[in-house]
């Protein structure tokens, strides 16, 4: 749920709330006033009537006292009913329609000299009977009653009257709210906006907040932040590309006993051809095609080399990978040759992937050396390649002695190494370079007389 709604509801949750218990305290005001007022009414109009018809009661005079009935009949609309006893205690005169109720007598006793005043609930509604005794040591009375309608409808206009103010002042609360939630959330969306920005690597932007407040505060330290996280990211790659750089040294020196065997092979028969030039100077056809053929196998080799030893940036292009396999394996054409190991290719129709080819280069060697490495006294080196559900997987069997469960955690740790003369860099560099930079895995598994590296690349980073 967005914030700025949250803020809207929690301001209609409090306008409703107040409306509520103003409503509640008001309603509880009228009601009293309003119960006061005709309690005062009640006692005054009963105490005017008894003195009227006093004198007509002791009289037994009905027609008189039934005239100053209506005529306060007539003058007061609250009025529901009125009647009077005689001097012995029975009913003189009433202004019921149908006849008096049977125990009309007992709804509201009276004592003299005071009026009594009592709610009654009938079919009809509640009604306040005032009574009063009209002589002392008489049994005369006189009861008004009065219906409370008046203090219903005021309370069922009060009622409306809250009611509306509170669903105007909710609608006029829920419109501020929601300009006031936002323009306070659209700075906050903005950070969060920029802390995603963040979370994918996009250091050293800044987010522009001109607030003086909390999220000014805020926005600040997230802008220090991506200032620090930026230098921290080109120290991290400085110091990267010098281990890169190292291990790439330490492989080329692993390769270098490999590529000499492979010059000194057309040196030496270029040699040949000059030692017999020099006893001989004249070169047959046949003579100067060897000397090409061997010139030109020299400079492919170097090209070989020097393509590996050059770029350390990172260039996404088209990348074969069967293609880098091959090319790879015939870089440790030498040590595979020299240390007597079979080699086999199982390569499935790849489509080229988005990458770096050198780092996928330096990492599929890094992988095969270690393999070819593993296997001092011969084996049998198994490559495959197969695509799946958008991924390419390649896989690099050796039949040496595998890796102990000592280990495993460690194997793609940097510096760790059981080799005297190794960096500790080669694995680690393999699993940066995939992982890292191609978004992709690298898994190892022992495979009974040895150790199958999975790599696991996206078709597009």
């Amino acid at each position: 749920m967005k914030l700025w709604v949250k803020i809207v509801i929690l301001n209609s949750v409090i306008v409703v709330a107040l409306g509520l218990l103003i409503g509640m305290a008001v309603r509880n005001l009228v009601a009293k006033t309003m119960e006061v007022e005709l309690l005062k009414e009640g006692e005054s109009l009963v105490r005017n009537l008894s003195n009227i018809i006093a004198d007509y009661v002791l009289l037994h005079d009905r027609f008189k006292i039934e005239e100053a009935l209506e005529d306060i009949l007539k003058n007061e609309r609250d009025i529901e009913y009125i009647y009077v006893t005689d001097p012995e205690g029975y009913i003189l005169v009433h202004t019921f329609k149908d006849g008096y109720p049977a125990d009309l007598l007992q709804w509201n006793p009276t004592t003299p000299k005071n009026i009594s005043a009592k709610l009654l609930e009938t079919e009809i509604g509640f009604i306040r009977d005032f009574g009063i005794k009209m002589f002392d040591g008489l049994e005369a009375e006189l009861h008004i009653g009065m219906k409370q309608e008046r203090i219903t409808h005021s309370l069922t206009r009060v009622r409306n009257i809250v009611l509306t103010l509170t669903i105007f002042g909710l609608i006029i609360s829920l419109a501020l709210s929601s300009s006031l939630g936002k323009v306070i959330t659209k700075p906050l969306y903005r950070l969060v906006d920029f802390s995603h920005s963040l979370s994918k690597g996009h250091f050293g932007r800044m987010v522009e907040i001109n607030s003086k407040d909390e999220i000014g505060e805020l926005a600040n330290a997230f802008n220090n932040l991506s200032q620090e996280l930026k230098l921290y990211k080109e120290r991290m790659e400085d110091s990267y590309k010098n281990m890169l750089r190292t291990e790439k040294l330490t492989a080329l020196g692993r390769l270098s006993a490999g590529f000499a065997h492979e010059i000194r092979n057309p040196l030496t028969s270029i040699k040949v051809l000059f030692q017999a030039f020099k006893n001989n100077p004249q070169l047959t056809q046949e003579d100067i095609e060897v000397i090409l053929v061997e010139v030109e196998h020299m400079e492919n080799l170097l090209n070989r080399f020097l393509k590996f030893a050059r770029s350390d940036e990172f260039n996404v292009s088209d990348v074969y990978l069967n293609s880098l396999i091959k090319q790879v394996l015939k870089l440790m054409r030498f040590q595979i040759k020299d240390r007597k190991i079979e080699t086999e290719l199982k390569l499935s129709k790849l489509p080229p992937i988005k990458g770096d080819k050198t780092l996928l280069e330096q990492a599929l060697l890094n992988i095969v050396l270690n393999a070819i490495e593993a296997m001092p006294n011969g084996g049998r080196l198994r490559v495959t390649s197969r695509p799946d559900d958008g991924h390419v997987f390649i896989s690099i069997s050796d039949s040496g002695g595998g890796i102990s469960e000592e280990i495993k955690n460690k194997i793609f740790d940097p510096f760790f190494t059981t080799k005297v003369e190794g960096t500790g860099l080669g694995l680690w560099i393999a699993y940066h370079n995939i992982v890292n930079f191609h978004n992709g895995d690298i898994s190892f598994e022992n495979n009974g007389p040895g150790t199958t590296f999975t790599v696991r690349i996206p078709l597009i980073i």
